[in-house]
């Protein structure tokens, strides 16, 4: 289980101890000393259970303890990180050895560790601010005049609310059933059903005063399906339910039943055309569209990336043009708990450097209004909005929590449709393509590489103009973004929360999107299609012909 109260204080009081040790005591002849150090330290504790066709696959608890040492040489205004942090993750560091630390609750082993951590950090710090000096003497620091760090007061939070029991007879219980609905389907070769439950503490403190102690419980449905018709055309599929409280989370017979409606799309699609390419009005549904904002947009408004050399930088000097349509707003606020009755996992209090969490607005009427922030200086007058956050070992970075698109005038879902159909019409196009579900994005912010991004679908349909529709598979959304977020021609009234885990260099963090439904003036899609697999060589057990039993010798 998660620390006590009690082994919780006394362990934020040995890291402050350690912490101000540290700031004082550490010396090497020629070297700076630190001028701030601070701890993030979190307990993880997770549970987890797969079925896999009716039966328990596996069944695992494992609890484990990472941290990021933060160890500052320079000063405020001009220290050694360099490019906003985002390279400073390496697994290959020295330091990277030291930063699992022992999880018992006796504090000798982990003050040891967090001594080792600690050394291991300061000594890579000293090296990289020579290696800054230096490389001042051959390339101008476009960041001179931006404070390395800026200055915060000190927070002070100690919250250790229980978490949820995991019940573990009735989770296995829940994943042996659920997963055997595959064996009466015909053509499903693969139906797992996992749950992971996972709690993590988090322990921060600073030098400068800060304490923080919070608790987040994140529990996750993740079903795997794979099918394939007569032909081979295969057909994978996932459904998730992410959630920080176990009563969301659907009952078993509600969970069955959309194993079973996912089977038969999953069938229509793999009897389906493959769609080779497109280019045209493309109408997502709010999912598809939320991941299509958290894309080609909101990881270019992340400030950090404002800071490195090797970003491609697409809205640096932005602020105040018009970038979308002027009906369109988007906001992140990692306070927000809940949104129509979803809990959010991007939700936080404080961020990973000890920061109160606020509102960010990043567009407001179409205009680019602002950045996500650390307390890297991204401008002259400069103040994190708590948008700093890693996954574990990591610098933090300034990444999205709770990512909200809001749209003026919008229009309901049979509306969206007919200014479809206009747009097929209007440029005499043969069909148009309605986006219901994608899995997953990425992007490349890189300068040396392409700016553009991509998102994988997992259900769209051809709409023609009579209204008919007709599914396609095999397509992936694709494009650069601002051609994409400026071709936005309408949105929807109806919103919804994704939640999902997103992953940059500062690691995979829990984020939340909601977002409308978007009609794209012009998207393109490209094909991602598989070859056929080969037919089995012979049935799977439960296959059998109807009305023949085997014969018991």
């Amino acid at each position: 289980m998660v620390m006590s109260r009690s082994s919780t204080l006394r362990l934020i009081r040995a890291l402050e101890g350690e912490a101000h040790r540290a700031k004082t005591r550490v010396k090497a002849n020629g070297h700076p000393r630190p001028y701030f150090v601070s701890y993030l330290l979190r307990d993880f504790e997770q549970h987890w259970f797969q079925g896999r066709f009716g039966t328990l696959y596996g069944a695992e608890t494992r609890r484990w303890r990472r941290c990021f040492a933060d160890v500052r040489v320079g000063s405020y205004r001009t220290d050694h990180v360099r490019d906003g942090g985002l390279t400073d993750n390496s697994q290959k560091a020295e330091s990277f050895a030291y930063t699992s630390l022992p999880i018992g609750t006796r504090l000798d082993g982990v003050l040891h560790s967090i001594w080792q951590l600690t050394e291991a950090r300061y000594r890579e710090a000293a090296e990289d601010l020579l290696e800054k000096r230096a490389e001042s003497l051959h390339y101008r620091n476009e960041n001179e005049g931006l404070k390395s760090f800026a200055r915060r007061e000190a927070a002070v939070s100690i919250s250790t609310p229980s978490l949820p029991e995991v019940d573990h007879d009735a989770w296995q219980n829940y994943v042996e059933r659920a997963s055997a609905v595959g064996k009466k389907v015909p053509g499903v070769y693969g139906c797992d059903v996992e749950l992971t439950v996972r709690n993590c503490q988090r322990s921060f403190v600073t030098t400068e005063g800060a304490r923080i102690v919070d608790r987040l419980p994140l529990w996750q449905i993740i079903v795997n399906l794979e099918l394939a018709n007569d032909a081979g055309i295969a057909v994978p599929w996932s459904l998730s339910h992410f959630v920080t409280q176990p009563q969301e989370l659907p009952s078993l017979d509600a969970l069955r039943r959309q194993i079973r409606g996912a089977f038969k799309q999953m069938r229509a699609i793999a009897n389906a055309d493959t769609l080779r390419a497109y280019s045209g009005p493309v109408l997502l549904d709010p999912r598809p569209a939320g991941l299509l904002m958290h894309e080609a947009l909101g990881h270019r408004l992340e400030g950090s990336r404002l800071l490195s050399s090797g970003e491609g930088q697409t809205f640096k000097d932005s602020l105040g043009e018009l970038m979308l349509p002027r009906a369109i707003s988007m906001r992140d606020d990692p306070s927000l708990e809940s949104y129509g009755g979803s809990s959010l996992v991007g939700h936080y209090k404080h961020d990973d450097e000890g920061v109160p969490s606020r509102a960010a607005s990043l567009v407001k009427n179409g205009s680019i209004t602002g950045y996500l922030s650390t307390r890297a200086g991204i401008a002259k007058k400069h103040q994190s909005n708590g948008h700093a956050r890693n996954e574990a070992f990591e610098r933090p970075m300034s990444r999205m929590g709770v990512t909200v698109v809001d749209a003026d005038d919008p229009i309901d879902d049979a509306a969206l449709k007919r200014r479809l159909i206009e747009e097929i019409k209007a440029r005499n196009l043969p069909f148009g393509i309605h986006v219901i579900d994608a899995d997953s994005g990425e992007t490349a912010t890189k300068s040396y590489d392409f700016q553009a991004f991509l998102g994988e679908i997992r259900a769209a349909k051809r709409v023609y103009p009579d209204g008919r529709e007709e599914f396609v598979r095999d397509v992936s959304f694709v494009g650069t973004p601002l051609n994409a977020i400026r071709s936005i021609i309408a949105a929807g009234s109806r919103q919804e929360v994704d939640n999902s885990y997103c992953g940059a260099e500062s690691g995979a963090v829990p984020v939340s999107t909601i977002s409308p439904a978007f009609l794209v003036q012009s998207l393109e899609l490209q094909s991602n299609a598989r070859t056929p697999n080969a037919p089995h060589t012979y049935s799977m057990p439960w296959d059998r012909p109807a009305g023949r039993t085997q014969k018991r010798r």
